[in-house]
């Protein structure tokens, strides 16, 4: 039995799970959605995906025990540049061509992680490596996942102008092989409009005032950066 004095508290991401490290493990407590992570999980060890933590077990206090991922996670901005972005999307379109097909996908084009995002990304040596907290994967549309990516990364609405980012989310989508750009803006409001959803409803509910700090302090932003997808969609839909 390992030494509970060993182990340290793990910080970043946006789970509300106390995530802890032991040598070379990751300990979380179990969820409603457990089962399913941690089959998926086996899928992509089996499929040789390099870029996700992998599922030992459950240890003596019926922790999950993932294999610890070397490297950071991004706190803040943080500028990504060209090759860092084309790592995270390639990673991402090897994730889903590793779950297509898969009875985990029960019928869908793939398995969703719903959270690619910087906040669940491992950076070494500014590269990007891996993604954490699959705690939300089910069965989805690959234009989901992308779109959500391209929200976050790109940081849409912000003040970078519109054109600029359209030739960013052009060229991600080419290193992806997605071409349906009225689908993938489709995506990017829908998901938009599921997070401010999500952030309303937790806004009065979290279990924590910080959580619901947190979740307030996002609402308005989120309905910013929903009219500026809105306004702009036909420059973000047309392809160069």
């Amino acid at each position: 039995m390992k030494n509970e004095s060993l182990e340290s508290l793990l910080v970043g991401g946006r789970t509300a799970t106390e995530v802890v490290r032991i040598e070379n493990t990751v300990r979380r407590s179990v969820g409603p959605n457990s089962e399913f992570n941690h089959a998926l999980l086996k899928l992509l060890e089996e499929k040789s995906f390099g870029h996700a933590p992998r599922f030992l077990g459950i240890d003596e206090k019926g922790r999950e025990i993932l294999t610890f991922m070397d490297g950071e996670v991004s706190h803040g901005e943080m500028n990504w540049t060209d090759d860092q972005l084309a790592k995270v999307v390639q990673m991402l379109k090897d994730f889903h061509d590793a779950t297509a097909g898969s009875e985990l996908a029960k019928g869908k084009e793939v398995v969703c992680h719903n959270d690619i995002a910087p906040w669940n990304t491992i950076i070494e040596n500014d590269v990007p490596t891996a993604f954490i907290d699959f705690d939300d994967v089910a069965p989805g549309n690959r234009a989901d996942d992308l779109a959500y990516l391209l929200w976050t990364f790109l940081e849409l609405g912000s003040d970078v102008p519109a054109d600029v980012q359209a030739k960013k989310i052009q060229k991600l989508c080419e290193i992806y092989g997605f071409t349906d750009k009225r689908k993938l803006v489709d995506a990017i409001l829908d998901q938009q409009e599921k997070i401010l959803s999500k952030r309303e409803e937790l806004a009065k509910s979290a279990e924590t005032q910080e959580a619901r700090e947190f979740s307030a302090s996002r609402i308005d932003a989120i309905r910013s950066e929903i009219e500026w997808v809105k306004a702009n969609r036909s420059v973000l839909e047309a392809t160069s």
